[in-house]
């Protein structure tokens, strides 16, 4: 999931009857859909948050094996970025 957080979770948050710190699933969603609906990449700058989780695996599964130079940075940010973490 975007968010990081089980679908149960989410519906427990949605019925307000989530019994964890409310604070930091709202951080998360603001993290990522808090920017109109964009994640702000360091290097792709503005994309979806479908598009942000697609790049991320991608960079992911190639890591420092990646021969594109924007493959590379994208592995670098990805590794440093607050919104996967």
């Amino acid at each position: 999931m975007e968010l990081g957080y089980s679908r149960s979770v989410i519906d427990l948050v949605l019925k307000g009857t989530y019994n964890g710190n409310l604070a930091n699933v709202e951080a998360r969603v603001m993290s990522i859909y808090g920017n109109n609906g964009q994640v702000i990449c360091p290097v792709k700058g503005g994309i979806s948050p479908a598009k942000c989780i697609e790049t991320w695996q991608m960079a992911k599964a190639i890591g420092m094996k990646a021969s594109n130079p924007e493959t590379l940075r994208l592995y670098k940010a990805c590794e440093k970025c607050a919104v996967r973490k």
